[in-house]
């Protein structure tokens, strides 16, 4: 029978820890036997590269980090085997035009496609095309909006919009067997997906996507089946250590597999885990809590009240990581909280803040936050803002 293979790793991109290896190309260190083989075993193999290649020491101005690596890590992604990579996420416009352009020529001059990111915002490439043992496989990559935004003449990333994403699903889908598109959103940290991100993987599969994967989360989440289509919320990371700490979100990842037939397609996911400069596979493949979320996941569908508050307040409680940002962020430039700061802990500083916000200014904010108006005239206020103090 004829058939196709297709792995799709998550976020992945080479850090001043392992540098030297992936200059080298040397995949047995930085990935183990198992983990090669596995790869070695597709007909085709897709990843986030979450960043960009280039040489540049000019990244753009944003909050949070900028991402990249050097020209010449390409060398072991190329030797893992990745055929295409997706482009529309959180780092890959960290430098800008340059970062782009770099990006574009380090992937394509070692045979490596991508898409999800274009010239301008009238030239995004969002999809790729394959034609792999007599079938057609379409592969989709949209974000949502960070620092990555298009312009009328520079480059940038496939931004998500609703109506648009939609209707360009819904005609890819007339000319493909299979179409798999790779959504970047989500919140960073969390193993639970929103509400939001549920009716966006719905309503894109009702548009023709068979299968839907969310990364940016640096989670794994769940997994859902949904009148023939396959939903994973939350791959985590395959290799990508930004981070120094290893926290239980960190420490392991999904490698999706997907196998197609004329009948129809299969899912299995491969747990692998982080080690200190690379990623193994999981011989244990522990996926115990992947698969109890996915069930509370699938009650909280079915109408549970009791599964849908659990799920819910677990969502809160890992979205809590966010707290202490959001409160000094919205308190701006303070001297006393400056100096609490110095030797209060996290935990203690986060609620010292708590206690200068009364009730009515903690609802203010989730107003502004929640209503499209003032989110809008939120942004367009420190649009201006920012624009006066260049």
């Amino acid at each position: 029978m004829s058939q196709v293979k297709l792995l799709i790793a998550g976020d992945f991109l080479p850090m001043p820890c392992n540098y030297d290896l992936f200059s080298k190309g040397d995949t047995k260190t930085l990935f183990g036997d198992r983990l090669c083989s596995l790869f070695a075993s597709a007909d085709c193999r897709v990843c986030n590269l979450e960043g960009c290649f280039t040489d540049s020491d000019s990244p753009i101005e944003k909050t949070g980090p900028n991402i990249r690596a050097p020209t010449s890590t390409i060398k072991a992604v190329k030797n893992l085997g990745i055929d295409y990579a997706t482009l529309g996420n959180t780092h890959s416009m960290d430098y800008g035009k340059q970062g782009y352009l770099d990006t574009c020529k380090t992937l394509s001059d070692n045979g490596i496609g991508y898409f999800g990111w274009g010239d301008s915002a009238s030239e995004i490439k969002s999809y790729q095309e394959l034609s792999i043992n007599g079938f057609k496989i379409t592969l989709y990559n949209v974000t949502e909006r960070f620092d990555n935004a298009p312009g009328d003449d520079y480059p940038g990333v496939n931004l998500y919009d609703e109506y648009r994403v939609c209707r360009e699903l819904n005609e890819l889908k007339k000319r493909c067997d299979y179409l798999i598109v790779f959504y970047h959103g989500g919140i960073e940290g969390t193993r639970y997906n929103s509400e939001i991100m549920r009716r966006r993987f719905h309503r894109m599969a009702d548009n023709g996507a068979d299968i839907v994967i969310s990364q940016h989360t640096h989670a794994i989440g769940e997994e859902e089946y949904c009148n023939g289509a396959y939903f994973l919320y939350g791959q985590g990371n395959f290799c990508f250590h930004f981070r120094n700490d290893v926290t239980p979100l960190l420490g392991e990842g999904l490698v999706l597999e997907a196998d197609f037939t004329k009948d129809g397609f299969t899912v299995k996911p491969h747990r692998v885990l982080r080690t200190e400069r690379g990623c193994v596979y999981d011989e244990a493949q522990d996926l115990s809590g992947f698969y109890e979320r996915s069930k509370k996941h699938s009650e909280l569908l079915a109408g549970d009240k009791a599964a849908k508050a659990e799920f819910e307040r677990n969502f809160g409680n890992d979205a809590k990581n966010w707290l202490l940002q959001f409160l000094l962020t919205f308190r701006g430039i303070d001297p006393v909280v400056a100096e609490k700061r110095k030797v209060l802990s996290p935990e203690e500083l986060r609620d010292y803040l708590l206690s200068l916000y009364p009730r009515q200014y903690l609802n203010a904010i989730l107003t502004f936050l929640r209503n499209e108006e003032f989110n809008e005239i939120g942004q367009q206020i420190l649009s201006d803002l920012l624009r006066k103090t260049e």
